[in-house]
């Protein structure tokens, strides 16, 4: 098997943690939301150990060989199969298959399976599943803060090699899916699943364990990677617990490269992400390195880190506007549609489409709710993000029913009120919705929120917002700090400015300008937007 080699790369423009962890935190929260998908996460036994305290492979295969005493010590195994772990376990269970069907210690064990055994190696299976059956992330104090951010995580999806079931526990809303033909056979990719490719100890015999497992598995590689193309090229994929030198990840990186041409490869570059344990590095490194596998050099993101808690952070954070299972069945219900072209009682289409030449007069609408609310809009679906570019050019929406139909309905943490609300004259001179507002019956929670927005709602966190003296020392005006930094420095930094040295001429100048660039995924320059509309409509500055 050919040698995967790490070459970190000195770059132009180095992405590193500067000061502490909400530095990285900002600089990861850009990086993914870059990207119009959530990311897919590629899980590894370093987050069972981790969390779980499971052994390494070797060294559960020697305590599962010492403790069902079936004759020669593992070190025998071991050192028979050339250190060769699949066949280390192949000639165990060789061992093992006359010892389980005889010996009373394995009565209770061949009760409950006997009827499930499909080959000789099936017995270790079944006592590897019952002893990691035994492991459970209930009460793990040391690593608590960081599961309880593990499980809020907004991903689309994850492929695991993993036997345990950590991640079913954490991801109980996903559906699991056991096997590689699982994957293999499925007929897309979707929302909210887990892939178990290696099989689970709540499948015994699907565990990928033996050199024979091993040999079927990888006969199959090629259409698996097949597969896998799809998720690599439309989504960032994140891998975790797993060692850069793992075989398993060489195997699948090795088969994806294959089916791409050089620039296709290096168009892999922002989408792989690897997450490496150093518990040396206190302050997690978000950089940009390669990977050598089999003479191609593959661009990567590399994250260092002892703490998973920050990286889990921004993930959480990564919000989607609906629920998961929501989006499984929104995604769901139109592949069948697509299959049957048939109307339901969830999906109605129009007999008109029948009489439509032109891909391009057809109109898409997909309508999660209340369907006299649509009404209000006509079919025009007014997103959060017209909302950003009417803000700073004028789209001509009607700022009543923008109001009254897409302010209330957005879930998002910045989003620009405050425009519509002055214009449909829902606003006092202080740019407060009235307590007592007779016009129109806005929730509580709503008038609420409008009514505790302030400047300091735009303002960082952490490290950045520690600088805002020295910010407002160095930095006369907007227009200066456009000349002296760049273009991170100046989202993060405007927002810390004392109102007064805001011109918003200028400022609207420099959010159309990078808005016309297409920077429509940083939430930074979507808080930019907010904050100019707080200060034009809000205030009235």
């Amino acid at each position: 098997m050919d040698e995967i080699k790490t070459v970190a790369i000195p770059i132009k423009k180095e992405i590193k943690a500067e000061e502490d962890h909400d530095s990285f935190k900002e600089q990861f929260t850009m990086h993914i939301e870059q990207f119009s998908t959530a990311p897919f996460l590629f899980i590894g036994s370093g987050m069972s150990r981790r969390y779980l305290g499971i052994e390494t492979w070797s060294e559960l295969l020697k305590k599962i060989c010492d403790d069902l005493h079936i004759g020669p010590s593992y070190n025998f195994y071991y050192s028979k199969a050339n250190h060769d772990l699949p066949l280390t376990a192949k000639l165990i269970g060789d061992d093992l298959i006359d010892i389980w069907w005889k010996d009373d210690r394995f009565k209770e064990s061949r009760n409950k399976y006997s009827d499930q055994v499909k080959t000789k190696y099936c017995p270790l299976k079944f006592e590897i599943s019952e002893y990691l059956n035994n492991f459970f992330t209930i009460g793990n104090d040391q690593y608590f803060e960081e599961l309880q951010l593990f499980k809020k995580i907004n991903v689309d999806g994850i492929i695991t090699t993993n036997w345990d079931v950590l991640l079913e526990d954490l991801f109980s809303h996903f559906t699991t899916h056991i096997g590689q033909e699982s994957l293999l056979f499925s007929e897309y990719i979707s929302v909210g699943e887990i892939y178990k490719i290696h099989g689970s100890i709540n499948d015994p015999t699907s565990l990928i364990l033996t050199s024979d497992d091993y040999s079927n598995f990888n006969e199959k590689y090629p259409y698996l990677a097949a597969k896998l193309l799809t998720i690599f090229v439309e989504q960032p994929v994140v891998f975790l617990g797993y060692s850069l030198q793992d075989s398993n990840i060489q195997e699948i990186l090795k088969s994806i490269i294959t089916c791409l041409s050089e620039d296709n490869i290096t168009k892999l570059q922002d989408r792989l992400i690897f997450c490496n344990y150093d518990p040396d590095c206190h302050v997690p490194v978000f950089t940009e390195s390669t990977l050598m596998i089999s003479g191609t050099v593959l661009p990567i993101k590399l994250i260092n880190l002892s703490s998973f808690k920050g990286f889990f952070e921004v993930l959480a954070n990564n919000k989607k506007r609906l629920p998961i299972k929501i989006l499984r069945n929104m995604q769901d219900m139109v592949f069948e549609f697509v299959k049957s072209s048939k109307s339901t009682k969830k999906i109605y289409v129009s007999d008109d489409l029948d009489e439509l030449q032109d891909s391009k007069n057809v109109e898409f609408v997909y309508g999660v709710g209340i369907q006299d609310k649509l009404s209000e809009i006509g079919y025009k679906a007014i997103k959060l993000i017209d909302l950003y570019s009417d803000i700073i050019s004028d789209e001509g929406y009607v700022a009543d029913k923008v109001s009254r139909n897409i302010l209330p309905n957005i879930n998002a943490r910045y989003i620009p009120y405050f425009k519509y609300l002055r214009n449909s004259g829902y606003l006092n001179e202080k740019g407060e919705i009235p307590e007592s507002n007779d016009i129109i019956e806005f929730s509580p929670s709503f008038i609420s929120i409008i009514n505790s927005i302030d400047e300091t709602s735009f303002q960082p966190s952490g490290s950045y917002l520690k600088k805002k003296n020295d910010i407002n020392n160095k930095y006369k005006s907007f227009s200066d700090l456009v000349q002296k930094e760049n273009f991170l420095h100046i989202l993060v930094y405007t927002p810390c400015l004392e109102i007064n040295k805001i011109d918003l001429d200028n400022l609207l100048e420099f959010l159309i300008e990078n808005w016309i660039a297409k920077n429509h995924k940083n939430t930074n320059l979507r808080k930019l937007i907010c904050l100019y509309d707080y200060l034009k409509y809000g205030l009235g500055k």
